[in-house]
């Protein structure tokens, strides 16, 4: 089984964590902020290797982290704080089976050629367990601070796109989209298969059947179960209908996990405060729903983390273990 197989599998959901491994969204964890002094939407990172680590030991099928490099108060989220590529090298040593996504690189505000090598090298130091999810972008502060275009962003990726596959194949000589180039100049090193799994987040402006033909899987926001099952079935009938190998539908949920295990949902944006017994029960209906992996966040979690992250391995992770 290869590592996008293992989130893919049509009727089995699988169970990852959103990083950062934080609870300042909660009311506990936002006045531990104020305490230490951080602004609105910048998580305490003290213990993120002892948590990545327990994540890993426990059995998560994945750890995923989002591409923020400037933090905007106007937005009020740092997400985990590292440079993504930074930080997936840093994880791919201190990790052995957990898969390392990203939801997503902000492709246009990045340069090609060094993206490509950057997710090569971590395909590489983590012996195949890439998961590369990409999106548009949608804090314009960020386009000029790099020197990019926000209006063209839509094409950029797709041209970033094809670039980024051609370069990961043998022999993806770099003459063939730039002139006066040394016709054996090429990109290394190349990773573990042909094409690193590529994900969708959202639209970015595509079209469904552009997103079925050119990446591997399709990363949702947070949505309930009968929204999330009208998406799946579509995105299931397009990729059906273009005669392609099945591909994984994945979505997040914002968990506060309490603590009386038979406690019902009562949502909040992105997601919900429910008990563990309930938990389950939702869990398997977005499974019905054609859910393959579901990347839970924890900022809002009233209790400790670690608690939510060790009671869910214990009694929700063993009743979706393919």
């Amino acid at each position: 089984m290869n590592k996008i197989e293992k989130i893919g599998q049509q009727g089995k959901l699988t169970i990852g964590l959103e990083l950062p491994l934080d609870n300042d969204w909660a009311l506990a964890g936002d006045i531990k902020r104020k305490q230490d002094g951080r602004p609105f939407g910048v998580p305490d990172i003290a213990i993120h290797a002892k948590l990545a680590k327990m994540a890993d030991d426990l059995g998560y099928a994945a750890l995923w982290m989002r591409d923020v490099p400037v933090y905007d108060p106007s937005f009020g989220d740092a997400a985990q704080q590292f440079e993504a590529f930074s930080y997936l090298g840093y994880l791919s040593g201190i990790t052995k089976n957990i898969l390392l996504g990203t939801a997503a690189i902000v492709l246009p505000i990045r340069e090609p050629l060094l993206t490509a090598k950057s997710a090569a090298s971590i395909d590489l130091l983590s012996e195949g367990r890439l998961l590369m999810g990409l999106g548009l972008g949608d804090r314009a502060i960020e386009f000029p601070l790099f020197g990019k275009n926000y209006e063209n962003r839509a094409e950029r990726f797709r041209k970033g796109i094809d670039l980024m596959k051609h370069v990961w194949k043998e022999n993806g000589y770099l003459h063939q989209y730039y002139t006066g180039i040394n016709p054996g100049a090429e990109v290394y090193p190349k990773p573990t298969q042909e094409t690193i799994p590529l994900i969708m987040a959202g639209y970015g402006q595509q079209t469904l059947e552009w997103i079925a033909m050119n990446m591997q899987g399709w990363f949702n926001y947070p949505r309930n179960v009968a929204e999330s099952a009208d998406l799946a079935k579509e995105w299931n009938n397009t990729v059906h209908r273009l005669q392609l190998p099945a591909k994984p539908f994945i979505t997040a949920f914002h968990l506060n996990l309490v603590e009386d295990p038979n406690a019902a949902l009562i949502p909040h944006r992105f997601g919900g405060s429910l008990g563990r017994n309930k938990l389950k029960e939702l869990l398997y209906d977005y499974q019905s729903a054609g859910i393959t992996h579901m990347a839970l966040q924890l900022r809002r979690n009233s209790r400790p983390v670690e608690e939510a992250i060790e009671e869910i391995a214990t009694y929700i992770l063993p009743e979706f273990k393919s």
